[in-house]
């Protein structure tokens, strides 16, 4: 059989045609799989994506709820410098209306004395049993404790003033 040059021709032309589909077939293999691959990769960007908002959302939450903490503790450490405060103005106050308690204990003492003077005065001058007895009196009806106990201390020393005793 003789073939003649516009047969093998058409016989290279189709070998090449089929050529060229086999590579066009593989080439659309290979696009198809790289568009799937594509499609894969865009989803897993996309699922990255959404986790970065999510753990960007709660860092938001977290900073958010540090920040009330913070502001609970400031507010009770503000509450506690109050405390603090009052507890001092409280004890200031305490102190100073013991002092007060006890000034009108010695005023008191004093007030006594000068009591037990007048009442022991006669016109030829004091009597000394008399006042004694009344400063012993006063001092039987001090209390023995509390501010009012610096009453002891007034009478004894006021009354050894009035009497000349005093060293």
């Amino acid at each position: 059989m003789t073939v003649t040059g516009d047969e093998t021709s058409v016989q290279d032309l189709l070998k090449d045609l089929r050529e060229t589909q086999a590579r066009l077939e593989a080439a659309q293999a290979e696009a198809a799989s790289l568009k799937v691959l594509l499609a894969l990769r865009t989803h897993q960007y996309d699922q990255a994506w959404q986790a970065g908002q999510r753990a960007a959302a709660e860092l938001d939450v977290a900073r958010s709820g540090e920040v009330a903490r913070t502001a609970e503790r400031a507010d009770a450490w503000a509450r506690e410098a109050d405390l603090a405060r009052q507890l001092d103005a409280a004890r200031a106050a305490a102190t100073s209306l013991e002092a007060v308690a006890r000034a009108e204990a010695r005023a008191d003492a004093v007030r006594t004395v000068l009591g037990a003077v007048l009442a022991s005065l006669r016109a030829w001058g004091l009597d000394r049993r008399r006042f004694r007895g009344l400063i012993d009196q006063a001092s039987r009806e001090a209390p023995d404790a509390g501010s009012g106990a610096e009453r002891h201390a007034v009478l004894l020393a006021e009354a050894r003033r009035v009497l000349g005793l005093t060293e």
